[in-house]
């Protein structure tokens, strides 16, 4: 006697084995598209590099210090790194999208309050010890970082290391401040543009455990994000003056530090 179709363990047998392949390529298939992402995102940050390169060969100097800036795009906005970067790449249009500026792997972040718009749109966070500063003035500047990767996309330009002096004077360079956050050991419950409920490394942690990141000469290379330390952003502890190594605790966050030049 001839069988019409499968019995149910020859299906059972089937279903078990598609389900067994799926699980071994779908990892293989999320890693493929993690590593795309993660090279669209280098191109990009190449290209904010040139454009940083081409801006300091102009002006002999980086961009201006800042705070933290809502709407960083808006011509209304205070001149900032990435609104003065704009016309470097090819948006001098104030009505123009950058989307060099946005990581493919970032979400739009969730609170309203930071939320992309279609021209404020970003995740990169700006190291403000280098900016506002002679380009002679900053020592090895293939070491030192200039920008990195944050956890959302935002309307918000974040500075970090973040200045602890918040007066005009001290973002001119008139008086003297010290940093700290160079990175962000955080999460939802202290800070509201934080989305994660448990702790963890929010900043340059989007690509496999790492970020990508843009150097102070232009280059852009990419780093596991505790394959880094304060001095990688111009920062020393001010009693030993040394560089301090990445810890992922809010303790090393949040510890005072003094710039190295």
């Amino acid at each position: 006697m001839h069988k019409n179709g499968f019995t149910l363990i020859e299906l059972l047998v089937v279903i078990a084995i598609i389900a067994l392949l799926m699980a071994i390529i779908m990892p293989a298939l999320n890693l493929a598209r993690d590593q795309g992402r993660r090279a669209s995102c280098m191109s990009n940050m190449r290209q904010v590099g040139l454009a940083l390169m081409m801006y300091q060969n102009e002006y002999e100097r980086t961009p201006p210090k800042t705070h933290a800036i809502y709407d960083y795009a808006s011509p209304a906005a205070r001149d900032n790194v990435l609104k003065l970067l704009r016309p470097f790449v090819s948006a001098e249009d104030p009505n123009v999208a950058t989307p060099v500026y946005a990581c493919p792997a970032l979400k739009p972040n969730p609170n309203p309050s930071y939320a992309p718009s279609r021209v404020s749109r970003t995740g990169y966070l700006v190291n403000s010890v280098v900016m506002g500063r002679l380009v002679a003035s900053i020592p090895n500047p293939g070491r030192i970082i200039a920008i990195q990767e944050g956890w959302s996309l935002s309307n918000h330009l974040w500075v970090q290391p973040e200045p602890n002096n918040r007066s005009m004077a001290a973002l001119e360079g008139r008086e003297r401040t010290q940093y700290q956050e160079w990175h962000m050991f955080a999460s939802q419950s202290d800070h509201s543009s934080w989305f994660t409920q448990e702790r963890r490394e929010q900043t340059s942690n989007v690509h496999n455990k790492g970020g990508n990141f843009v150097f102070c000469d232009g280059h852009a290379d990419y780093r596991k994000h505790w394959d880094r330390e304060s001095g990688d952003y111009g920062l020393v502890h001010p009693l030993t003056k040394t560089s301090v190594p990445y810890e992922p605790t809010r303790e090393n966050t949040t510890m005072i530090l003094d710039p190295a030049f």
